[in-house]
């Protein structure tokens, strides 16, 4: 009987250990997947919805796509919504998620999404030690993977923006949009998020935020 006991006992440590293994290696899926700022992130969204579910609240589109979804991305005071309780990833605190769409007319289109993490700036950075952040100056932004695009650019044709803070503090230049990835400091969030601005066609939106209708 205590050795049939026993085998029970290490059969659930066993799956409790591979349960666990399977739901961090989701996150840093999707966490990953985030970082990349490309549309496979909302596949990953989608292949996480029943865990997601248990955060917030998930809209599927495409058959085998999913965004997590804010009252209202144009408005600032409306664009983020707090999960109903923190996702944890390794030893960060992802408390929400954060979606952005405001259009500044000639100086172009611009789109934010991404994770509120509820750590220091710094820490985030530690953690996301697999990415190549850059300095703004200032400690309070760091960005990665900047990219350019042309207008006169096939569609799927993105380009190493050389600039050092283009698309951070300056406006893209006409005919041209930018994507990169940020980490910033607010006063009352951090934030983590990919960025596309500049002149965003129709057609570009709709590969790279197929979310938004």
């Amino acid at each position: 009987m205590s050795i049939h006991i026993n085998m029970v006992k290490i059969a659930v440590i066993l799956f409790i250990l591979f349960y666990s293994s399977v739901a961090t290696a989701d996150k840093f899926t999707l966490i990953q997947s985030l970082t990349l700022c490309n549309p496979n992130f909302f596949k990953e969204v989608y292949a996480n919805k029943s865990e997601l579910q248990k955060y917030t609240n998930i809209q599927t589109f495409d058959k085998n796509k999913a965004y997590i979804s804010v009252e209202n991305r144009t408005d600032t005071n409306k664009n983020y919504t707090y999960f109903k309780i923190p996702m944890t990833y390794k030893n960060l605190t992802i408390k929400g998620y954060y979606d952005s769409d405001m259009d500044l007319g000639k100086l172009g289109k611009y789109y934010f999404w991404g994770f509120i993490i509820d750590n220091d700036i710094n820490q985030i950075k530690e953690t996301l030690n697999f990415i190549d952040w850059k300095n703004t100056g200032d400690n309070l932004m760091y960005f990665a993977n900047p990219m350019i695009h042309y207008i006169n650019d096939e569609i799927h044709v993105w380009n190493k923006n050389t600039g050092t803070v283009v698309g951070v503090k300056t406006v893209p230049a006409p005919g041209t949009t930018e994507k990169l990835l940020l980490l910033e400091k607010y006063a009352n969030m951090n934030l983590l998020l990919c960025s596309i601005q500049g002149t965003v066609t129709v057609e570009l939106l709709k590969q790279e935020r197929p979310d938004i209708k």
